[in-house]
């Protein structure tokens, strides 16, 4: 019984556990617990904290070239900043036509131009064109270098994501346009209109707008004539490609097209501003041609798709081909006063149609006649046609 009891003893009592076993899980869960640390260090690294925008400020880093590299404070909150309702809405369409002319349609990445950009580069075998969209743009400004490289511009790319999530376009572009640089070492609209200008920004015309914009987005290689006040010839061609596409996007009409064209070299004509002005002309042309075919009873159009006349209406014209109509015995003269015609085809209404009156026989004796007066009154409507004395 004795020797039974210590079996049964030994096989109920636990068995000890191996050390290097205990180690061995020990190990792994510091390690996983290490790899989820850094991961999301690495994350939070990785992705800027774009939530900041929301309510700002934030801290950027700006380069003068009296003072070099600095950093200060830009915010809604801070002095010199200007409310998106206090731009001048020329000043932000022209920004839109030159740095991102889908901006109010995609939603912080532009494919189409990310691919261009890449064709661009890889013709030229270096880095030339970013393609990057204004949200990414603030992104950058915001949070990032300037250096290039894949690993920034994957991170701005994130980061333009999250933030047209949190805040609207127009919180973007008030972002924007407080942050970027204009060249010689001013930054922001506010200091850019009194710099260039010596104005506000709500009171920027469409020209200086243009010349304000077309500096982007190299402002420091860019913005030799407007320092000079004198268009270079790549400033000229700058300038019309912008109005161009602030044209095409419906941002200016005609008058404001050809007002800026023949003064936007700072009272000047652009280089080539008379070519500029046919071109309009004919393009203004052809679309007045095209807008009155819109109606279908001015114009018609074939089988063939050339514009004919109508073949039926007022304005009907009588078709070359079209058999005579039959003709009728003629009716017997009379000396009579003939009675007045209907005009089916007349436009004016009846009360303004003019009416035959035929003067009742008089058994008064009539005086001498003289000639009267050209009388200044205009006789009533429906009267009677008498003599004015």
């Amino acid at each position: 019984m004795t020797e039974e009891f210590e079996n049964l003893e030994d096989s109920e009592a636990p068995r000890p556990v191996k050390k290097g076993l205990v180690r061995y899980f020990f190990r792994k869960k510091v390690w996983l617990v290490l790899l989820l640390s850094l991961g999301l260090i690495g994350t939070a690294w990785f992705i800027p904290p774009v939530y900041w925008l929301i309510d700002g400020p934030v801290i950027v880093t700006r380069y003068t070239k009296k003072e070099g590299e600095i950093r200060v404070l830009v915010g809604p909150q801070e002095k010199g900043w200007t409310p998106y309702a206090k731009i001048s809405r020329h000043f932000v369409n022209a920004v839109v036509a030159s740095e991102d002319g889908k901006f109010f349609q995609h939603r912080g990445l532009d494919l189409g131009e990310i691919q261009r950009s890449y064709e661009l580069n890889k013709k030229k075998n270096r880095y030339v064109r970013g393609g990057s969209t204004i949200t990414q743009q603030v992104v950058k400004m915001a949070f990032l270098d300037r250096e290039k490289t894949i690993i920034r511009k994957a991170r701005e790319a994130i980061g333009a994501l999250l933030l047209e999530t949190l805040i609207s376009k127009e919180a973007i572009l008030e972002w924007y346009l407080n942050l970027v640089e204009l060249g010689d070492g001013v930054y922001g609209i506010a200091a850019g209109s009194q710099h260039y200008f010596r104005t506000r920004p709500e009171l920027l015309s469409i020209e200086q707008s243009i010349n304000l914009a077309l500096v982007l987005p190299s402002p420091n290689a860019w913005s030799k004539g407007l320092r000079q006040k004198n268009l270079t010839n790549f400033g000229n061609r700058r300038y019309g490609l912008i109005l161009k596409r602030m044209r095409q996007s419906g941002y200016v009409t005609s008058a404001q097209w050809t007002a800026a064209i023949t003064r936007g070299n700072f009272g000047r004509p652009i280089a080539g501003y008379a070519s500029l002005l046919a071109v309009e002309d004919a393009s203004q042309k052809n679309q007045d041609e095209d807008e009155s075919c819109n109606n279908p009873e001015s114009c018609d159009e074939d089988e063939e798709g050339f514009d004919v006349p109508p073949t039926q209406g007022v304005n009907a014209l009588p078709q070359v081909n079209a058999p005579p109509a039959p003709t009728s015995p003629p009716a017997p003269t009379s000396t009579a006063a003939p009675e007045p015609t209907k005009n089916l085809a007349d436009p004016k209404p009846a009360l303004f149609k003019e009416t035959l009156y035929k003067e009742p026989p008089s058994t008064i004796p009539q005086p001498t006649p003289t000639t009267p007066e050209p009388s200044l009154e205009t006789p009533p409507l429906n009267a009677p046609g008498k003599d004015s004395f």
